[in-house]
């Protein structure tokens, strides 16, 4: 039996936004003594209220932010100890809004061949006509630009320019919640079977409980910047939880998540 081990270990860290006299005048603390670990091949979710920390704990392990305390630790070596180059080539993140997450200048071919140049791969037309295969798309979309692409289609672009450096995280910052519910499930199914053919760990965070009851092996609930639970999937869909926040949650999804 193989023996799974941890690809990413945060641990206790602890991030506080300032005060800026302009709409917030006392320091926020947006992050409190978070700690979690996701495996290799892992599916780890990520629930809460808007606000609660979730899109800022991806961003801090992107390198996007650094936490003021605490450790941050990638294949069991510091994330401070990895080059930006380094970094991206292991972890790559899908934002929510693949309307704004796409330049509006550039053809699909720029937007995948950019982080091929950048890190001194080369511009290979049939490395990204691959990509494009892997997410659901032709080789004819390459020389097409995001205002000719549908919301699902401009995400698939972003989960290919995503796959480009053969990354082992993926962070899903909530991947389709800007999508028209038709096409939700649609981007959902691609992205287990990518998880499963890649052999890829995946960070979702998502409002919606349905949505990590499906995706994801184990789940971990924010409120005010803390973890105050976290559930294997089995117990998310029998609606076992101990934190009276989370039980709110479940009650308000239940029926849903029983799938």
């Amino acid at each position: 039996m193989s023996i799974k081990r941890p690809l990413l270990e945060i641990r206790g860290i602890d991030l506080t936004y300032p005060g800026n006299g302009a709409g917030r005048s006392t320091p926020h603390h947006v992050l409190r003594r978070v700690s979690l670990s996701v495996e290799e091949g892992d599916s780890f979710g990520i629930v809460g209220e808007s606000g609660s920390g979730k899109s800022t704990l991806l961003r801090t392990v992107c390198g996007l932010t650094g936490p003021e305390r605490g450790k941050i630790l990638l294949k069991n070596k510091s994330i401070k100890s990895f080059s930006n180059n380094q970094l991206s080539r292991i972890i790559q993140m899908v934002f929510q809004d693949p309307y704004g997450s796409l330049s509006p200048h550039y053809t699909v071919d720029r937007v995948l061949g950019e982080p091929l140049a950048i890190h001194g791969v080369g511009k290979e037309p049939a490395r990204m006509d691959k990509a494009l295969e892997d997410v659901g798309l032709g080789p004819e979309f390459r020389f097409a630009y995001p205002h000719q692409l549908s919301g699902g289609q401009r995400q698939r672009v972003a989960i290919a320019r995503a796959l480009m450096l053969s990354p082992r995280l993926l962070l899903l910052d909530e991947p389709t919640s800007a999508l028209d519910v038709s096409v939700q499930a649609e981007i959902l199914n691609l992205l287990a079977r990518l998880r499963q053919e890649q052999k890829l760990s995946y960070i979702l965070v998502s409002h919606d409980l349905a949505v990590v009851a499906h995706m994801c092996d184990r789940v971990a609930v924010m409120k005010q910047g803390e973890i105050v639970e976290e559930l294997t999937k089995a117990a998310l869909r029998k609606g076992r939880a101990d934190h009276p926040y989370t039980r709110e949650l479940l009650a308000a999804v239940l029926p849903a998540t029983r799938v």
